[in-house]
């Protein structure tokens, strides 16, 4: 699990990296899919002997294929374009509170004062970062806002995909999402007109990292490692994605931190930790 979360949080920077070579956003994220797909289906079938997808399940697992990764990608791929890593993973960190919001909301589940207390508290750290964009340029803010977009669409994923997870594996899932994309990101991307020949070859080793070890090598152990211990547990890791991609931001890509992005992004960790240990009390 410390290996995927880290995995993860550098997933930013070779994201970051391959788009700053030549790739488009979604020419990027068709290419990761194209070679993540061709790792995970084969490693379905060969663990599982079988891909079954029952016919009542081919529009949920449609959807759950589009806001999981197609619509999840065009945003956090435009807005990575736009804004810095630190502050693209510091606000995707905040997608666990907003799930517990939207729990609150849908199924009318009582929070507790120390939920709240988190809530609040990372919203807050979510407008300290979104108001350090904006003191970088107008870019900068739109690119955050996207990056905010990807967070309420993971957020729908995460909805759409509940009784899929309890009727499929892991694996199973995700090689079905992963041909989803395909479908869905290819008119995308050729829309875009990406220059593929233009882009060298440090580039293309960004893409075949994503591909291979982000998507089908950590989807693969995540899967697995989630068999071992509680959600709960699990949700622990997810602060190494922020912390490993403001580590790398800057510095393997030179990006700068303000004392709001700092103090933001600790508000949102902590936020994390505090409703975590509020879970696990109760």
């Amino acid at each position: 699990m410390v290996f995927v979360n880290v995995m993860w949080g550098l997933s930013f920077i070779a994201s970051k990296h391959a788009m700053n070579a030549g790739f488009t956003p979604m020419t990027l994220a068709l290419f990761r899919y194209v070679v993540a797909s061709a790792c995970l289906v084969p490693i379905t079938l060969l663990t599982e002997k079988r891909m079954p997808l029952r016919k009542q399940d081919v529009l949920p697992m449609i959807l759950s294929g589009l806001t999981g990764i197609t619509f999840y990608y065009f945003f956090e791929y435009y807005g990575i374009q736009r804004t810095s890593t630190v502050n693209a993973s510091l606000i995707l960190a905040a997608i666990p509170i907003l799930t517990m919001l939207a729990e609150a909301v849908v199924y009318k589940t009582r929070l507790r004062p120390a939920q709240v207390a988190g809530a609040v508290i990372s919203m807050i750290g979510v407008g300290m970062i979104l108001f350090s964009g904006s003191n970088e340029g107008e870019a900068s803010i739109v690119g955050d806002l996207l990056i905010m977009g990807a967070s309420i669409v993971w957020v729908a994923y995460i909805f759409i995909g509940r009784r899929l997870r309890s009727q499929y594996t892991s694996l199973s899932m995700n090689s079905w999402q992963a041909i989803t994309a395909l479908i869905t990101l290819l008119p995308l991307a050729v829309g875009e007109g990406c220059d593929l020949a233009s882009i060298p070859w440090d580039g293309w080793a960004a893409m075949a990292v994503l591909a291979v070890i982000c998507s089908a090598l950590c989807y693969y152990l995540y899967g697995n490692a989630l068999f071992e211990m509680s959600p709960l547990a699990s949700a622990i890791f997810i602060n190494l994605i922020p912390l490993t991609t403001m580590v790398g931001g800057v510095v393997l890509l030179g990006e700068t931190l303000t004392w709001l992005t700092v103090v933001g992004g600790g508000m949102v960790i902590g936020s994390i930790f505090l409703v975590n240990m509020t879970e696990k009390k109760a």
